[in-house]
């Protein structure tokens, strides 16, 4: 049945906000931190493109996306993002829907104001790397799931009960997960799991198995170069340390945006679990259950507990929140105030306007004023060069010459591991820029080198932990 009235309106209003919202202020903050690094190389050639992939741990599709789309807009901050922001509006479109399909018109328009609303959500809208495509393309999963089981009654749910209609929609969803971040494969997983363990879900195992097959026959090219760097990362470990026992709850706390509304949040959630006896919850809670402690659990082993790595499971917490906030738990209870409740907490704690703090701009300009004389600037790690090199020239990510060469011919040197750089004798004054070094230099062997033949002279922290140290020959 069409929805009546209002209803009508509220999921083209939810996109239209979200437009609003999420096409605003797309280069408030500098491009910074991972950015740069997909930003560079979906400039490169294909063939170099891919030969990266096969030792980086990073699918094809998002980077091919932002190739195409770079050749079409300026090289500049906003324009790189607007993939992003397009995709995270999108996401809202599905959301709703579940929502909807779950507890009603009200509860769909709930959590898509919660979404559109989160701090946390619009952070990644506003970042040039895959993770709001992730979470477009498993929100899309769990909705075409929900079709599987019931039929649905959208347009796209009637042009898919065409014979295997609905089983390629969930294919196609899952392929486009799995090929944005191989994270993607812990959402067909969880899938797995909700059509075995979710009642009204079990009608559709078969179907759900034929997609996923469908997903690994069409994932096989890319298999070899998952296992090798699962393989290199299982034997050698991560860049993230063990989470501690409250990350779970730092984790909640990040997708409501301040710690009072996580905790008013989770006991909603809580009192709706209790009170309510309908098999409805099941969906939402093992899609942001699963991950959010599965892989707690793992990080004591194989550390991977990062924000970013759970922002697909995301959108599950807000249709807990607006499911439970829809709930009658008292006959006198007007309908409105616990849904008005919960959306009034996030927006107020929304701050669009807030920047990340992140200023590699900084970096740059400190190091050109302390140059003098014949100056050497060290980079660690190495992987820092393309932050440093954007804001230096972003011309060099369109250079034919690959960026780390262009930047040694500058006398710029990224540092892998504790290689000492080979600095001829002419040079003067070295900035050494520490970006984490320890992490792959935990000796110091680079800066103590330095100390052995220079003075230092100068030390600041010109960005956000990035530490600059000014040396002078002796």
């Amino acid at each position: 049945m069409k929805d009546q009235g209002p209803w009508r309106w509220a999921l083209p209003g939810l996109l239209v906000l979200n437009l609003v919202l999420k096409f605003s202020a797309l280069g408030l903050n500098e491009l910074g931190g991972d950015e740069p690094f997909t930003v560079y190389w979906a400039q490169r050639p294909l063939m170099e493109l891919f030969g990266m992939l096969r030792t980086e741990n990073n699918p094809p599709l998002y980077f091919l996306l932002m190739h195409g789309w770079s050749t079409l807009v300026p090289l500049e901050t906003a324009w790189l993002r607007v993939p992003s922001a397009f995709f995270s509006i999108l996401t809202v479109w599905p959301l709703f829907l579940i929502g909807k399909r779950l507890s009603g018109p009200l509860a769909g328009l709930v959590v898509g104001l919660l979404f559109t609303f989160s701090n946390h959500s619009y952070a990644f809208a506003h970042e040039v790397r895959a993770y709001s495509l992730l979470a477009l393309a498993c929100t899309w999963a769990v909705w075409q799931l929900l079709n599987l089981s019931d039929g649905g009654g959208t347009i796209l749910s009637r042009i898919s009960r065409l014979r295997g209609g609905t089983i390629l929609w969930l294919a196609a969803a899952n392929i486009l997960a799995v090929w944005t971040h191989y994270f993607g494969w812990l959402m067909v997983g969880t899938e797995l799991v909700l059509v075995f363990g979710v009642p009204q879900l079990r009608r559709v195992r078969v179907k759900m198995l034929a997609a996923a097959a469908i997903t690994v026959l069409l994932s096989l090219p890319w298999a070899g170069v998952v296992l090798a760097r699962a393989g290199e990362s299982l034997g050698h470990g991560t860049w993230v340390d063990a989470p501690t026992w409250e990350e779970p709850y730092n984790m909640v706390m990040r997708w409501s945006n301040a710690p009072v509304v996580a905790v008013l949040f989770l006991v909603l959630i809580a009192w709706a679990l209790v009170r309510g006896k309908e098999r409805k919850w099941a969906t939402p809670l093992l899609w942001c259950g699963l991950p959010l402690i599965g892989l707690f659990a793992i990080s004591f082993v194989f550390p991977v507990y990062v924000d970013r790595y759970l922002y697909f499971a995301s959108p599950a917490f807000y249709l807990l929140v607006g499911m439970a906030a829809v709930e009658r738990f008292h006959p006198r209870q007007p309908a409105w105030l616990l849904p008005a409740g919960v959306v009034i907490a996030m927006a107020a704690t929304f701050t669009p306007w807030k920047g990340n703090g992140l200023h590699p701009s900084a970096v740059v300009s400190r190091v050109e004023a302390w140059r003098e004389g014949n100056t050497a600037v060290v980079i660690q790690p190495a992987w820092y060069d393309l932050n440093y090199a954007w804001q230096l020239d972003n011309t060099l990510f369109k250079g034919a010459v690959p960026v780390e060469i262009a930047l040694r011919e500058r006398k710029v040197f990224p540092v892998a591991a504790a290689e000492m750089p080979e600095l001829d004798s002419t040079v003067v004054t070295v900035v050494h820029i520490d970006a984490w070094a320890s992490l792959t230099d935990p000796g110091h062997a680079v800066l103590n080198g330095l100390r052995a033949r220079f003075i230092q002279t100068d030390s600041v922290e010109a960005d956000k932990k990035v530490m600059l140290r000014r040396f002078q020959l002796r």
